[in-house]
């Protein structure tokens, strides 16, 4: 049965030019909260590029400094910067999350636990909610599968019709920003099944459940606090 709680979906048509060619490509936006950021800068030197399975190709260093949380997203993309503060020395150690929820597209958003960031005391904010350049570790949030279908979600615009909603498996790796070394690693299952108000389709015309606050902070905790 749909769920009852109705969604917002808006369709927009985007130019995408790859090698030469122009393709058009329509995008049902489901969840405000998860928009694309803008393409993020690439730290100085060559341009990024995206290791292939078994290529070889190892961590490479930035030659600027981290100025934005886009240059953070691209820790999760192979990139460090060897001037960033260290994982090391007594906690709090500052934390960045970075989500890529969707399977169809590579766009990160950076994403904040706001009641732990804001909710408590300086120190939380600076452990949560870093400015990026004091920032040393990233945490790369990865859809990476589906399990079973969980419900429908009614859409009304642009057309009426539904959208299942799966169970979202992630993959949780944290990298120190200093040398992309990584320091923990784990799976989560999104808890989050609730249909979203906003959010993007392709391709792939599902919907996945979100890992929530709770599950990240508990996720985290231990290496950004203790």
């Amino acid at each position: 049965m749909a769920s009852r709680r109705r969604v917002l979906v808006w369709s927009a048509a985007l130019a995408l030019l790859l090698i030469g060619v122009l393709g058009a490509v329509t995008y049902l936006f489901v969840r405000l909260t998860d928009l694309p950021p803008s393409a993020a800068k690439a730290p100085a030197g060559p341009p990024p590029s995206f290791p292939v399975e078994g290529a070889g190709t190892g961590p490479r260093a930035a030659t600027e400094p981290v100025r934005t949380t886009n240059d953070l997203e691209l820790v999760c993309e192979n990139w460090y910067y060897p001037d960033a503060p260290k994982y090391r020395g007594r906690a709090p150690h500052p934390v960045t999350i970075s989500v890529r929820d969707r399977m169809d597209g590579t766009n990160r958003a950076t994403r904040t636990l706001n009641q732990t960031a804001y909710g408590g005391s300086a120190e939380k904010r600076r452990a949560w909610a870093p400015r990026p350049a004091q920032t040393q570790l990233v945490a790369c949030l990865d859809l990476i599968g589906a399990g079973p279908k969980l419900r429908d979600c009614e859409v009304e615009d642009p057309d009426p019709q539904t959208l299942p909603l799966k169970q979202g498996r992630y993959r949780l790796t944290v990298y120190e920003v200093a040398t992309r070394e990584k320091v923990a690693e784990t799976d989560l299952i999104g808890r989050d099944k609730a249909c979203p108000w906003v959010a993007i389709t392709g391709t792939d015309r599902t919907l996945y459940s979100l890992v929530d606050d709770d599950q990240l902070y508990r996720a985290l905790r231990k290496r950004v606090e203790d």
